[in-house]
């Protein structure tokens, strides 16, 4: 398709696919590939659109989107107008860009405040001179890269109160350290992506740890592995910073609209950095945050899509996120007799997902959702994996929905879960009833 200079909306997505796309080659990366030349450059020419606006930085391995949806949630009943930014998206790219406006609060849909195909395309627009100026000096932009600008350029445009960056992959080198954050969030570190960012947990804490950069910050630190607090500790001491642990004994009798022990932690951390905020003139009252905590909306996390039986998807994505799931299940239904489709990503330690997965499940279908980094599963790791549990192997998830829901009766749970890739192909065939193949 060719686009004309003054793009609309049923452009878009063509614009944004010209643009090299590491989200889809995440397997075949190497860490040189990443570097924050680029985007400072288009940042540069694009005006810097972030330099008035007040963010707050989040990084870490789990917890990151619900800690933004959390603090997001938080800071709209508190009357902000907040734009949130994470990644990836489950249906449309809009979903990542996000303005939570109090005067639209409480909205029933998961993706509120999505920037408008217009609006995209507006922005866009003006950006595709600054893009085309860089490629044409011998540099290629990511599909991240330009997302990433685009959202500043767009929170700038709507005069948002606080601006809430999910990082992409990493910290150091991720696309939205190339601005400066008001207060930087570093939620759990566990291993992942580690042929990116190092094969131990110390390399990977000091890639995020990379968002703390500078003395005028504030931090907050979620609970850690001590190899891994230690590193946090010994970075904010290199600019003099005193930051916050978040400590989730004090806050086990939270309620939140997020399932599982785990999101107290993800709740708790949100807390600290709102509660931060009350320092820059942006107060949360226990009210506000008590409502942001309950009506928050996070899809794709312990989401029950139906029942009868109880349809859940969960994005276990890599190995502290199934032990969260594993935890997650036993708490809501300790009886009860689950199916398990389970699909992951390429670059994913399959080993750790599917041990900590394995014991929940009464059968597992395997399955691989249409996107380029998709894991093909073998039946001889398969049963190194699950030993002598129940297991089969279908081509693609509209097939395993299929077997799984011949299988489960009206009192069992079937539970869809891996890669965001397959949640979303499963709410799209569930909910949105549009029909996914691999073909």
């Amino acid at each position: 398709m060719k686009i004309g200079p003054h793009m609309d909306h049923s452009e878009v997505n063509s614009y944004l696919n010209t643009f090299v796309n590491f989200e889809s080659q995440l397997h075949k990366l190497r860490p040189e590939d990443f570097n924050l030349n680029r985007i400072q450059k288009f940042l540069d020419l694009a005006g810097n659109p972030a330099q008035d606006l007040k963010i707050i930085h989040v990084a870490g391995t789990k917890g990151k989107g619900s800690t933004c949806a959390f603090l997001a949630s938080i800071l709209q009943e508190a009357g902000c107008k907040v734009g949130l930014y994470t990644s990836p998206h489950l249906h449309r790219v809009n979903e990542r860009i996000r303005i939570l406006d109090p005067r639209n609060i409480r909205s029933k849909d998961n993706f509120s405040g999505a920037i408008s195909d217009d609006d995209f395309a507006r922005v866009l627009t003006s950006l595709r001179p600054f893009a085309a100026a860089i490629q044409n000096a011998g540099n290629i932009l990511t599909y991240f890269e330009v997302l990433t600008v685009a959202a500043l350029c767009y929170f700038a445009q709507q005069q948002v109160d606080i601006v809430i960056l999910e990082t992409g992959l990493g910290g150091r080198l991720d696309a939205t350290n190339a601005v400066d954050s008001a207060i930087a969030v570093i939620t759990p570190v566990s291993l992942d992506h580690t042929r990116i960012l190092g094969a131990t947990l110390s390399k990977i804490a000091l890639e995020k740890a990379g968002i703390i950069k500078n003395s005028h910050q504030k931090v907050v630190i979620a609970p850690q592995e001590k190899e891994v607090m230690d590193l946090m500790l010994q970075r904010c001491q290199e600019f003099g910073i005193s930051p916050v642990l978040v400590c989730p004994d004090k806050y086990e009798q939270l309620k939140t609209g997020l399932k599982g022990k785990h999101q107290i932690i993800n709740a708790a951390t949100a807390i600290e950095a709102a509660m931060i905020l009350g320092t820059m003139g942006i107060k949360a009252s226990d009210e506000a945050i008590s409502a942001g905590l309950k009506h928050v909306r996070w899809s794709g996390r312990f989401e029950l899509l139906s029942g009868n039986p109880d349809v859940i998807v969960d994005c276990a994505h890599n190995g502290a996120s199934a032990k969260a799931l594993s935890q997650t299940l036993l708490e809501v239904y300790p009886y009860k007799r689950v199916i398990m489709v389970l699909g992951i990503s390429e670059d994913k330690d399959a080993s750790a997902i599917c041990g900590h997965l394995k014991d929940n499940a009464a059968h597992i279908i395997l399955t691989k959702a249409d996107h380029p980094r998709a894991h093909s599963f073998r039946e001889a790791e398969c049963k190194d994996y699950f030993g002598n549990r129940s297991f089969e192997i279908t081509e693609n998830l509209p097939q395993a929905l299929d077997k799984a829901l011949q299988i489960a009766g009206p009192q069992e749970v079937i539970v869809v879960t891996g890669s965001v890739f397959v949640v979303a192909e499963a709410i799209d065939r569930l909910v949105n009833k549009k029909l996914c193949t691999n073909t």
